[in-house]
């Protein structure tokens, strides 16, 4: 069967304050996060690229996983660059899945993970877990004054991983595949715990979960 080769790209903000380092009971969010993606039991490789600076800190957060599935490659300051050194490294096999996985989503459900997998094993060139939007959202014009509201029903918000069939990357530009630029991309269910870890608040209630789960 294909490899699942799971990409987590890591830029400058992951350094300091909130980035893939800061601490949620004690561990890196880096660590939460590689350790939630080999738990899955489908991803047979995870590449972590991030800036050569900061490559102490990101391996001793990786050799708290002890997963030898886990290698750590020198990256760039911006997220987009250091997917792509990660892919290179990689090497994915055309019939492959690539995932991409935000590195301060730390909680992302195995079951979201695996359903990313199904869906691109299923036809699917990207997929993404989603979030149905609950808030009512308002448009706003540049004088602050609201113009219209955004009917919900069809909004949803993204999580991660993002998920691509090999060979379609290997024709597209990265940058836009993760933008979902010029592409149809099939949607999973995500899940409240896939939520983003990148403010104090939401450390906070990431806290919280981790908590709960021990």
């Amino acid at each position: 069967m294909p490899n699942v080769i799971a990409l987590v790209p890591l830029g400058a903000e992951d350094r300091e304050g909130f980035g893939a380092l800061a601490p949620v009971r004690g561990v890196a969010l880096l660590t939460h996060v590689v350790r939630g993606i080999v738990s899955a039991d489908c991803v047979d490789h995870v590449v972590v690229a991030g800036p050569p600076p900061c490559h102490g800190g990101y391996a001793d957060a990786l050799a708290a996983v002890g997963d030898p599935r886990v290698v750590l490659v020198s990256g760039a300051g911006d997220r987009i660059e250091s997917a792509r050194l990660a892919l290179r490294a990689a090497k994915p096999a055309t019939q492959d899945v690539v995932l991409v996985h935000d590195a301060t989503r730390p909680f992302t459900p195995a079951e979201n993970i695996r359903g990313v997998v199904d869906a691109v094993r299923a036809g699917a060139p990207v997929a993404v877990p989603v979030e149905p939007v609950t808030d009512t959202v308002k448009v706003v014009g540049a004088d602050g004054v609201i113009t219209r509201t955004t009917d919900r029903e069809s909004l949803r918000r993204a999580q991660s991983p993002r998920g691509f069939a090999a060979d379609f990357l290997s024709r597209t530009d990265l940058a836009k595949a993760l933008g979902f630029v010029g592409v149809s991309v099939r949607t999973v269910s995500g899940h409240p715990n896939g939520i983003r870890v990148s403010t104090a608040f939401e450390r906070t209630v990431a806290e919280a979960l981790l908590e709960g789960r021990e």
